[in-house]
């Protein structure tokens, strides 16, 4: 079964041009807009074998090319996830994806190594195994990053225009209102009216993460899960407004139980600053 992906703004077809035309493709999008379910879709439903890694703070450039190790008294090099993917060649498959997420932890060393395998070269050199490795035509590169990220090196990426100009970049948004809700009635076979209350809700929390005042997001993928447990189990809305907000740090909690109802809320302020 492929993933599934609501495709609101046609970024199926734009992203299979990029990635044959140009080999490298960056995904922009907050938490919660399917960047991630995007390649799993793609790589699923064009039969392309999937590399993935997902960045952090910590990552160097060894993770992903790979170190030398210490096995029965002898040194041997562990291969990184970038040198099985630039050996692998297997035409049962139409493509090899390298995907690197949270490229916002990128370090000037790895953007330095991406840049050898974007740029005309697409080829890099291991000293330890004197070798040289080369893309082929089917040697796909996805990097997704989070602009509402604010930590770590995204202001250097922002500043390198050199390795901008090597990808060609979708940005990917949130479902609007009326497209999930329709979305998750034809997934859930729920009712309509408690799953547009919940989409709201899930809207007024993305706006808050979008302005810094929420630490995480309410996902379509969480909805589903939530929808599932009323539908199923009998669970009330107050149960599911309780599990939701412990995905959110503590002193969070209280303004992501509010944003359910505050409808009123918004109406008395209104109310008052007339």
């Amino acid at each position: 079964m492929i993933n599934k992906f609501v495709d609101i703004d046609n970024y199926e077809k734009r992203a299979i041009s990029i990635l044959k035309s140009v080999g490298n493709l960056r995904l922009i999008g907050e938490t919660g807009t399917g960047k991630t379910t995007f390649v799993y879709y793609l790589c699923e439903k064009y039969n392309f074998k999937l590399f993935q890694y997902s960045l952090n703070q910590d990552t160097t450039k060894y993770d992903l090319l790979g170190y030398d190790i210490l096995e029965e008294g002898k040194t041997k090099f562990q291969k990184g996830i970038i040198i099985n993917w630039l050996e692998f060649n297997d035409n049962k498959y139409n493509g090899y994806v390298l995907y690197l997420d949270e490229y916002n932890y990128a370090s000037p060393n790895i953007r330095s190594l991406l840049n050898s395998l974007t740029d005309f070269r697409k080829m890099i050199y291991i000293p330890e195994l004197n070798k040289e490795y080369y893309r082929s035509e089917k040697h796909y590169i996805i990097i997704s990053y989070n602009p509402a990220e604010k930590s770590s090196y995204i202001g250097t990426f922002a500043d390198n225009i050199a390795q901008l100009r090597r990808f060609e970049s979708l940005r990917l948004g949130y479902l609007d209102i009326i497209k999930e809700t329709e979305y998750l009635k034809e997934v859930t076979k729920f009712e309509y009216e408690t799953i547009r209350q919940l989409v709201e809700w899930a809207n007024k929390i993305r706006k808050c993460y979008l302005n810094g005042e929420l630490s995480n997001v309410i996902t379509t993928g969480n909805l589903i899960n939530y929808i599932n447990m009323i539908k199923n189990d009998g669970l009330e809305i107050d149960d599911i407004l309780e599990i939701a907000s412990n995905n959110f740090l503590e002193e969070e909690k209280e303004k992501v139980i509010r944003l359910f109802g505050n409808k009123e809320e918004e109406k008395g302020e209104g109310e008052e600053s007339e």
